[in-house]
């Protein structure tokens, strides 16, 4: 073999090796045989790296250098005997693990409870759970319908309450004037003016004696 054939040989070497290291990051594409081996020497030998995972979010950072391929990361021991199916939902997979809970039995509590003109807060009581169902009444009659009252406070007597159709209650102001009685003679008061308000239906207007006195004296 000739010197040329060796120098050749040796310059296809350090070519492969110096694309191999500058794929890998560590040298130059203009590194010589020199830079090259010196960037060999210069990784690290880290031999078996294991590392241990023990939160959703964490991750392992793989160290630069050499790896002899016996290293592993992995979930904490202490964090994989957590993975049990008695601590998964039933109907959730978590790493291969297949969950059985259904939850605890709860002791649920049944109401009825009545409308009222107030809001209401419908809670379950003490030593029960929760609420496993809620039956509302029907509107009781006293909380009927009134949008169709047409009456006013003054078409209803004083000291009488109605309630209005917007449903609030108002107090009538309509005069109690009974049994209104007047006369009138005929000669000078001819009308009797009623005055506004309740009548109960037995007052009376009546006519006196003086138009016929006056024509008994002609």
């Amino acid at each position: 073999m000739s010197i040329q054939t060796e120098i050749t040989r040796l310059q296809g070497l350090r070519n492969d090796l110096r694309t191999k290291l500058v794929a890998m990051g560590l040298a130059q594409s203009s590194a010589d045989l020199d830079a090259c081996v010196e960037a060999v020497e210069g990784v690290q030998d880290n031999g078996a790296v294991s590392g241990n995972i023990t939160a959703v979010a964490e991750g392992y950072t793989v160290p630069a250098g050499y790896h002899n391929g016996k290293g592993k990361v992995q979930i904490a021991t202490a964090e994989q005997a957590k993975i049990i199916a008695g601590n998964i939902k039933s109907g959730v997979t978590i790493l291969g693990v297949a969950g059985s809970y259904a939850g605890e039995g709860v002791d649920l509590q049944t109401k009825t409870v009545t409308p009222t003109k107030s809001e209401q807060s419908i809670t379950a009581d003490e030593g029960y759970d929760g609420l496993s169902q809620v039956t509302v009444e029907a509107i009781p009659s006293n909380y009927a319908d009134v949008a169709g009252v047409t009456a006013t406070a003054a078409d209803v007597l004083a000291n009488k309450t109605i309630v209005t159709s917007d449903g609030q209650t108002a107090a009538g102001t309509m005069v109690n004037n009974g049994a209104v009685n007047a006369t009138i003679d005929g000669l000078t008061a001819t009308s009797y003016t009623v005055p506004a308000g309740y009548h109960s239906g037995t007052g009376t207007v009546s006519l006196t004696n003086d138009i016929e006195t006056a024509l008994a004296a002609i």
